[in-house]
C-alpha cells in the first residue's frame, strides 16, 4: 500500500498569473510572511517592513515557491484592522518582491527559479491594491464571503485564488461554530459552492485553488478528518492547499500537549502531499522543503 501511495502522486497543477505550475513531482511550498504584532506564531518579529522583507527572502533561500504576505491576524480572538493600516504594512513587501522576477544570485541563491506573491486577506482593496503592485494570489480565509466585493475583484484583477473554509469570524470562530455532522462533505460543498460562484463571473477554474480549512471553526476530530481525507478535495477538480503550520490543535493532541509543533507540521505536511495536496503552507519552509524533497527521492529512487 505505501509503494502505492506514492506512486500513484495526484496532485492538480494550479495556474498562478500565465504559468500552470505543475504539482505532480512534489507540492509547491508556500512561506508565511506575517507583517503582524499579533498572529499567534510569529507575532511582532516581522511587524517593520524592511524585517518583513529579510524574513521573506529567508524563506525563499530556504524553498519556498511562494511567498504568503498577510497584514491581519486570523487567530482566534484577533481584533480586525483597517484597510489603510494592512495596505500599510503589506504594500511594501509586495512592492519590493515585485521588482524581482525570480530568485536570484541578488539574494544570494544562484540560479533563477521563479517565485510567486500572495496576499493574505479579506479585504477587496487591500486584495486589488496589491495585485496592481504585482501580487500573483489572493488567498481569502473566508472563501470570498466577508467582504461582497471580493469576488468581483478577483474576476476584474485576474488573480489566482485561496479559498480556505471558515465559519465565523476571526473572533469567534473556536468558540461559536455550529457541530459539524459530515465535516469533510460539508466543507467540501461549501468550497465548491463559493469556486462556483467564481467560475460564474468569468475566474478560470484553474486559478482556484481551495483549503479546508484546518483550525478555522473546527474541533480537533474535525482537523483530524480533513487531514484524513485530503485525497477526497481532488475530486473537485480544484487543487488543494492545506495549512496547518503549527496550529493549535497540534497541542490538544493526546501526548503533545508539550510539543513546539514542528515536527508535527512538518509530519502534516508530508501527509498532505501523499494525498495529492499541490500546496502546503508553512511557517518552516526549510523542515518543510526538506520532507518533501526526501518524499521525492522516494518516489524517484533516489535519482532526483
Amino acid at each position: 500500500m505505501l509503494k502505492e501511495c506514492l506512486d500513484n502522486n495526484r496532485a492538480l497543477a494550479w495556474k498562478i498569473g500565465n504559468d500552470l505550475v505543475p504539482a505532480e513531482s512534489m507540492p509547491l511550498v508556500m512561506g508565511i510572511v506575517n507583517v503582524t504584532p499579533d498572529s499567534f506564531f510569529d507575532g511582532g518579529r516581522y511587524a517593520d517592513p524592511d524585517a518583513a522583507f529579510e524574513h521573506a527572502v529567508a524563506l525563499l533561500q530556504q524553498g519556498a515557491d511562494i511567498l504568503d504576505i498577510g497584514g491581519e491576524s486570523s487567530r482566534p480572538g484577533s481584533t480586525p484592522v483597517s484597510e489603510q493600516e494592512e495596505m500599510d504594512r503589506v504594500c511594501p513587501v509586495v512592492e519590493a518582491f515585485s521588482q524581482l522576477s525570480t530568485i536570484s544570485e541578488d539574494l544570494n541563491n544562484p540560479g533563477n527559479r521563479k517565485f510567486y506573491i500572495s496576499v493574505d486577506t479579506t479585504k477587496s482593496k487591500v486584495a486589488a491594491e496589491c495585485m496592481r503592485l504585482g501580487a500573483h494570489i489572493i488567498n481569502d480565509i473566508s472563501a470570498c464571503t466577508m467582504d461582497p466585493d471580493m469576488p468581483e475583484t478577483v474576476a476584474k484583477t485576474g488573480a489566482s485564488v485561496v479559498l480556505n473554509h471558515m465559519r465565523g469570524s476571526f473572533g469567534n470562530m473556536q468558540q461559536d461554530f455550529k457541530p459539524y455532522t459530515d465535516v469533510v462533505h460539508e466543507v467540501l460543498d461549501e468550497l465548491v459552492t463559493q469556486a462556483g460562484k467564481l467560475v460564474a463571473l468569468g475566474v478560470e477554474k484553474e486559478k482556484i485553488c481551495i483549503d479546508p480549512g484546518i483550525g478555522f471553526g473546527k474541533s480537533v476530530q474535525d482537523n483530524i478528518d480533513l487531514m484524513k481525507s485530503v485525497e477526497e478535495f481532488l475530486g473537485t477538480g480544484y487543487p488543494v492547499l492545506v495549512g496547518t503550520s503549527r496550529k493549535s490543535y497540534i497541542g490538544k493532541m493526546h501526548k503533545l500537549e508539550d510539543s513546539d509543533r514542528l515536527i508535527p507540521t512538518v509530519t502534516a505536511g508530508v501527509i498532505a502531499a501523499l494525498g495529492g495536496a499541490s500546496v502546503i503552507r508553512v511557517h518552516d519552509v526549510r523542515e518543510a522543503k526538506e520532507s518533501i524533497l526526501y518524499l521525492e527521492a522516494l518516489r524517484s529512487n533516489g535519482t532526483v
